[in-house]
């Protein structure tokens, strides 16, 4: 029987005034959406959406991020992010 995992970690690092990144928080997921299609811009799409959920359930103050995705030690895909949470 073959047994697939897809187990990530997503890291978000968190963009200083003086440019210096901090890795505030992590993440780690068994999720195959990344592999749905293929290509950069898939992969960018999907993480963003990914990083919307995870920053609002817990909550994250606005501020810019890196967020780069992680898959057996090998980078999927980091993207730069301005998160404003709305309220509602």
């Amino acid at each position: 029987m073959l047994v697939m995992d897809h187990f990530h970690r997503i890291e978000y690092r968190r963009r200083r005034p003086d440019g210096a990144l901090d890795l505030e928080q992590v993440e780690e997921v068994q999720d195959h959406g990344w592999y749905i299609k293929e290509g950069e811009e898939w992969r960018r799409r999907y993480t963003l959406e990914c990083a919307c959920d995870f920053l609002r359930r817990t909550e994250t103050k606005p501020g810019t991020f890196a967020i780069s995705v992680w898959r057996d030690g090998a980078r999927v895909c980091t993207v730069a992010m301005e998160w404003r949470p709305t309220k509602g």
